[in-house]
């Protein structure tokens, strides 16, 4: 397995995980601070308590609850419209949400550093490539500022629309984009009837979720059905694929043998795989937050 750990300059990456703790991760996103939950987090904290009561806000899940919904508690002020966030080329807009997030998730940026790479080893060939979940579209805008044509999924509008603002602060609005607010499964479903076919797939999805007329998604339970969805869309050689999870009922491992049973032969590329991380200036250690495979059919 290869670990991914990366430690970005602040001229890289606008942001920083400043310690860890207690249960808790202090962060910088920016020019602000914030404490947030981070349940893998066993170990005492390396910096003394002021830098983290300097922090402009904290979020708290609800009592009794260790995920989903809960409240940020600020100390100090935060623009609610959001602020730039850098990182290499591209600009993303942050904000504190409802649910903890800010709209980026940084321990998928050497991800990011991935997708680039192998959209430029394809020689400007200009890949077709799937991202479902898409979120506010990180991972959408690594691959299109190298020159891959994306299909960006996700089901939520306001995802959607975040990510098509980031598309726009990264300047590359003129690229080829196709946004599609849709429910995944029924998206996958609908390519498949067009005979679709994409040369490469990016995929993050979530652990749990609720549709809008209460349809239970479960990534351990119902991850064979969309790989089987996704197998339909894929060309007969994939470029390379991309697969994050966050369960802590998966691992490194297993997403790897999902990729083989489902999408692809193990002689038919390479693979890298293990835990997504994020790097702890104050403890000098990892951060662990989610796993990762990769499949490359020509590096």
């Amino acid at each position: 397995m290869t670990p991914s750990e990366e430690n970005y300059t602040t001229e890289e990456f606008d942001y920083r995980l400043l310690d860890t703790g207690n249960f808790k991760k202090l962060e910088q996103f920016g020019h602000y601070r914030f404490v947030r939950p981070a349940p893998q987090a066993i170990w005492p904290s390396s910096l003394p308590e002021i830098d983290w009561g300097n922090a402009n806000g904290e979020f708290r899940h609800h009592k009794g609850k260790s995920t989903g919904g809960g409240e940020w508690i600020f100390r100090k002020p935060v623009p609610k419209i959001g602020w730039p966030l850098r990182f290499r080329d591209l600009i993303f807009t942050v904000h504190t949400t409802s649910f903890g997030h800010l709209g980026l998730f940084p321990e998928q940026a050497p991800n990011w550093d991935w997708i680039k790479t192998q959209v430029n080893q394809l020689n400007n060939n200009k890949p077709s490539v799937l991202n479902i979940f898409g979120y506010t579209g990180a991972s959408t805008l690594a691959a299109l500022s190298k020159g891959a044509q994306v299909t960006h999924v996700d089901a939520s509008k306001t995802s959607v629309t975040w990510a098509r603002k980031n598309l726009e602060s990264s300047g590359l609005i003129d690229y080829p984009i196709r946004w599609m607010v849709d429910d995944v499964e029924k998206f996958l479903k609908r390519e498949h009837r067009r005979n679709k076919k994409y040369d490469a797939l990016i995929m993050d999805p979530p652990s749990f979720g609720r549709g809008p007329k209460g349809e239970v998604w479960n990534i351990e339970t119902q991850m064979a059905e969309l790989l089987t969805l996704c197998k339909n869309v894929l060309s007969d050689s994939p470029k390379f694929i991309l697969l994050t999870a966050h369960s802590p009922g998966l691992s490194p491992l297993a997403l790897k043998n999902m990729l083989i049973k489902f999408l692809v032969s193990p002689d038919s590329g390479t693979f890298q795989y293990g835990d997504m991380s994020i790097y702890d200036t104050g403890s000098e250690l990892y951060l662990p937050n989610g796993f990762y495979v990769r499949f490359s059919s020509h590096s």
